[in-house]
């Protein structure tokens, strides 16, 4: 297929002109870790449709013209003839799909809403579905959604429910038998709930539309408590809140258009053209591998779920990489992500002086999960100096945005025991995981010291603005002591990088890793390390370089995609930055495995190696932090202010 853009004729001119793309798996309906469908070819009539997971979740759209039917999604039947598709282009909000046949041309366009500026439109598990068609004396679009939508078991007995929604025909199918948040899991569906196919409208003025949704009736089990998602925490009822998607559907859609063109503008100015094609990738992906609910107090908690790698939900980790895209939308997000974690951690049922890992498996998020968790025997599973260092950086960029420490405040206790617990283990971290668990323990780790210097000048700022003038000083003293030592003890690794450990055996002079926690030194304004360690990092990296991306570091050639743009980052050099991202991109163009974005592959070959439809992938937004003005732009729209977080409503082990 020519995966070339959408002709003039049917693309906003708006949108800056990027090169041609062919997108790993095309992201369709992108709202949360239930309600995630991708198709997974060049065009939407060669295979069924599937949930991010890679199991079937069909979806056929048909158009009936001029007296012929051709299908523009799904395989079946297959006695209708597929419209060629000409073109698929994926912005950060909308992917657009063009057909053209017998001289009728089709847009087919998906939008998710994904503008956290509205919570309200953020939060519905809606995604609209529109097509324009000319050339065509008359016509009517059709559409059908299998069971496989609302069950993880394809057996199970299911009912539908034909009704109608603002005018429209519309249809919910789910489960005989209701359990809500009965499961939990990885690679799974939602095992209950509800969905919705609500139009096809009669074309008018060319265009026709209808509405995908889920109804998950109970959305996260947060210990006590059953948490509605973000939109329905008044009580507002789902078919209420579809008529008013559907009363809203003109406006929301010009939004976006807005939107997208816009932030195409900004990323293209901040980091190319190649780079703008994969944060627009990744946009809405980071977004639908997480979930907005409201705590009993009405305020907002947002939980990310661990996509394939284990299904933990809230893992510091994973939102750590994330964190640029939720500060850059969103700073109501960014709270409203580290609050479970401050919550859980505060209360004496936690029994670890360091940050949790998580709060369970999604969406149950019931106590830790990850290698044992509250009653672990091993704790260098439990990734301490990671998870303190993760905590602690990104409340310091929260408040560095706020310019005030209010939020961390509220927890302060155990804020000051995870900058303890750096002061004694983070500079020369002992044998343990990091967020790169799957590279296995090491110990002396240099870029897991990184992170607890650059922890404990983020606790420093915080104090400052706290009025804890002796507090500050002493940790931005022991701060900049461990950045010096660091300096050299890290030196002399492979062509002039620094180290992958801070030991002094022979073959750690032979290795090298990427130092991508440096990037808050600069973005934060810590100026803790001379700029000399980011330009000696960048000149080894573009040596280091393979096919298809920058390795991880000196063990194997396997490569992180969110980690490689916060490397490409650190000297602010535009040359470093352009050739570092290019291989990223060769990957997602010429991959042959076709999945939801992958954050974790093969750099010589440009084959997965794990990971797909993660939230990580919002790392790609790292950029965005070291221009202000960008910055603030965005998150300034954000004008949700939270208050006082509900505690935990069950203590049971």
């Amino acid at each position: 297929m020519n995966t070339a853009r959408l002709t003039a004729a049917v693309a906003l001119a708006a949108i800056p002109a990027m090169a041609a793309f062919r997108p790993p798996a095309v992201p369709l309906v992108q709202v949360d870790p239930f309600f995630s469908i991708w198709s997974r070819a060049d065009r939407l009539t060669d295979v069924e449709t599937t949930h991010w997971s890679g199991v079937a979740q069909p979806l056929s759209v048909m158009l009936e013209a001029d007296g012929k039917t051709w299908r523009l999604c799904g395989v079946a039947p297959e006695t209708v003839p597929p419209m060629p598709q000409k073109g698929v282009e994926v912005r950060p909000t909308q992917t657009i799909c063009s057909f053209a046949q017998d001289g009728i041309a089709v847009e087919l366009r998906f939008s998710t809403a994904k503008l956290p500026e509205n919570l309200e439109v953020f939060s519905r598990p809606v995604t609209y579905v529109t097509a324009r068609v000319t050339g065509a004396a008359g016509w009517k679009l059709r559409a059908t959604i299998s069971p496989a939508f609302a069950t993880n078991d394809d057996k199970a007995p299911m009912v539908t429910n034909v009704t109608s929604v603002a005018g429209l025909p519309a249809m919910s199918i789910g489960r005989k038998e209701q359990t809500p948040l009965s499961e939990s899991g990885d690679r799974v569906r939602c095992n209950w709930g509800y969905a919705w196919l609500v139009g096809p409208s009669a074309p008018q003025n060319g265009e026709a539309h209808f509405l995908l949704a889920y109804d998950d009736v109970k959305s996260i089990q947060f210990f006590g408590d059953a948490l509605p998602a973000w939109w329905r925490r008044n009580g507002l009822s789902f078919e209420a809140m579809l008529g008013q998607a559907l009363a809203e559907r003109k406006g929301i859609l010009a939004k976006l258009d807005a939107f997208d063109a816009e932030l195409a503008r900004d990323l293209v100015r901040l980091g190319g053209e190649k780079y703008a094609t994969l944060a627009a990738l990744a946009y809405r992906q980071s977004f639908a591998a997480c979930k907005l609910v409201a705590d009993r107090n009405g305020q907002p908690l947002y939980f990310s779920k661990e996509n394939n790698s284990n299904g933990c939900i809230g893992t510091v980790d994973v939102f750590y990489p994330q964190f640029p895209h939720l500060l850059m939308m969103s700073p109501t997000l960014a709270r409203a992500t580290l609050a479970p974690i401050l919550i859980y951690a505060s209360h004496p049922r936690w029994p670890w002086p360091f940050a949790p890992h998580d709060v369970g498996r999604y969406p149950l998020a019931v106590k830790q999960r990850y290698a044992g968790g509250e009653t672990a025997e091993d704790e260098t599973r439990l990734m301490p100096v990671e998870e303190c260092g993760n905590m602690l950086i990104c409340l310091g960029a929260l408040a560095y945005y706020e310019g005030t420490a209010d939020f961390a405040s509220a927890w302060w206790p155990t804020v000051t025991k995870w900058a303890e617990y750096l002061t004694k283990f983070g500079f020369d971290p002992g044998n343990q995981l990091c967020t790169d668990d799957f590279a296995g323990h090491l110990a002396h780790n240099a870029n897991l010291s990184i992170k607890a210097i650059i922890a404990l000048a983020c606790y420093s700022e915080m104090a400052k603005m706290r009025g804890e003038n002796d507090v500050a000083t002493k940790y931005r003293k022991l701060a900049e002591d461990m950045a010096a030592k660091w300096c050299k003890a890290a030196k002399g690794g492979r062509l002039g990088a620094h180290k992958l450990t801070l030991d002094k055996a022979r073959h750690a002079f032979d290795t090298w890793a990427q130092k991508y926690n440096l990037v808050w030194d600069r973005i934060l304004g810590l100026n803790l390390f001379p700029p000399e360690v980011a330009r000696t990092e960048l000149a080894a990296y573009r040596q280091l370089l393979l096919p298809y991306g920058l390795p991880l570091d000196s063990r194997l050639n396997y490569t992180k995609v969110d980690w490689t743009v916060w490397s490409a980052t650190l000297t602010g050099d535009r040359g470093d930055f352009e050739a570092i991202i290019a291989p990223l991109y060769r990957f997602a163009d010429e991959t042959p495995d076709r999945i939801p974005f992958s954050d974790w592959y093969w750099a010589d070959n440009g084959r997965y190696r794990g990971f797909i439809a993660r939230s990580v992938i919002g790392g790609v937004f790292i950029p965005a932090l070291y221009d202000p003005a960008t910055w603030r732009k965005y998150a300034a729209r954000d004008k949700v202010k939270t208050g006082t977080y509900a505690p935990l409503n069950n203590t049971d082990k």
